[in-house]
């Protein structure tokens, strides 16, 4: 390393521990498509990308820009309201050692499972095995970059945020073209996610992570596509949610077993599962008037899986729940969020818009 480039190194390491000694921290995000922030836009081949228009309509400029919704996601506005900066991509191709110190990264990829089996007929996707191995390279690329102390710092005092499930039913049990379909049953491939994330987390605390939120799972039976499979415009898939609420219960003492037998952890468990539910059951009493058909559809063709430039959008898309097929709208993220926050008793320390 030549004099400039070690001086430079020296200087942001010594900013970092004097920021961090400050109270300052980064988000390190780990998910699905209900946290991408661009990942899989850089993911050429996959096919769960939301690289057209309407995605992102709500947001910034209003180009697409890799959220699976038209505005914000629930970790946007969990970090928004904790004041902490909004962690870009880890694909993003502007990341350098510097936006990493003072934004951290997210590692969410949409299809992105517990299991590694999970959406391979998205053919590109990260799953939370390859996104922790992404973050391990995160940590050797910092260490080289500010040095061990600092990085370790920075790791250490790094707020964890992991939302994932969902698509390991959706796009894998609930498919009989997987083979997990028909090698167990409701019960055991619940018991197989668990055993398998608290894996995961283990491994996370590993490498330094201590304060942590894993984002329970919510009514799947009731997306629009859910519904749809049903051959019912209103009724959600009983079956269904009964994964979630089974998975939700043992992710949940899992985080909570490892939160007080870890060392220095804060493990805590987002259940907002009945509040959504309440969403969907009883819109009108949250400030909505539809909350089983999605804003951007093909007018009667369904499903159509994803929005797109032919389809059309709702006259009022904070009225809607879900923005396609999958995917809650940006105001319903917001009222998901805002309740998370008061479930975990997290002090709401800043505003945040809808860019």
């Amino acid at each position: 390393m030549d004099r400039g480039r070690r001086s430079l190194a020296v200087a942001l390491a010594v900013a970092l521990l004097l920021g961090l000694a400050h109270g300052d921290m980064v988000q390190f995000i780990f998910g699905d498509s209900l946290s991408d922030v661009g990942n899989n836009n850089y993911l050429t081949k996959s096919l769960a990308r939301a690289a057209l228009p309407w995605y992102g309509i709500d947001f910034g400029s209003g180009m697409p820009n890799g959220r699976f919704c038209n505005g914000r996601t629930v970790a946007d506005i969990v970090g928004d309201k904790m004041g902490l900066p909004r962690p870009p991509a880890f694909l993003d191709p502007s990341v350098d050692e510097t936006v990493i110190a003072t934004r951290g990264l997210n590692y969410a990829s949409g299809g992105g499972g517990i299991l590694n089996e999970t959406s391979s007929l998205f053919i590109q996707r990260f799953s939370l095995y390859k996104q922790i191995e992404l973050f391990q390279g995160t940590q050797a690329f910092m260490r080289g970059k500010i040095g061990q102390a600092a990085a370790d710092k920075l790791f250490g005092d790094g707020y964890y945020v992991v939302a994932m499930g969902a698509n390991d039913f959706i796009n894998n049990y609930l498919l009989p073209v997987y083979s997990d379909s028909w090698s167990y049953n409701g019960d055991s491939f619940v018991s197989y996610m668990v055993t398998t994330l608290e894996a995961q987390l283990r491994l996370l605390h590993g490498l330094g992570a201590r304060r942590l939120t894993f984002f329970g799972l919510g009514p799947m039976g009731c997306i629009p596509l859910q519904r749809l499979m049903q051959r019912s415009s209103t009724a959600c898939q009983d079956s269904t949610n009964k994964l979630a609420l089974s998975f939700n219960k043992q992710a949940g003492a899992v985080i909570e077993r490892l939160s007080s037998s870890l060392p220095n952890a804060t493990f805590q468990f987002g259940d907002v599962y009945d509040y959504f539910q309440d969403i969907i059951n009883r819109p009108y009493m949250h400030g909505f008037n539809n909350s089983h058909d999605p804003c951007c559809s093909l007018g009667k063709i369904r499903p159509t899986l994803t929005c797109t430039p032919l389809s059309t959008l709702c006259k009022d898309r904070s009225k809607y729940v879900f923005w396609d097929e999958y995917h809650p709208t940006d105001r319903a993220n917001e009222l998901i969020a805002l309740e998370t926050l008061r479930r975990l008793n997290i002090t709401i320390v800043a505003n945040s818009t809808s860019s």
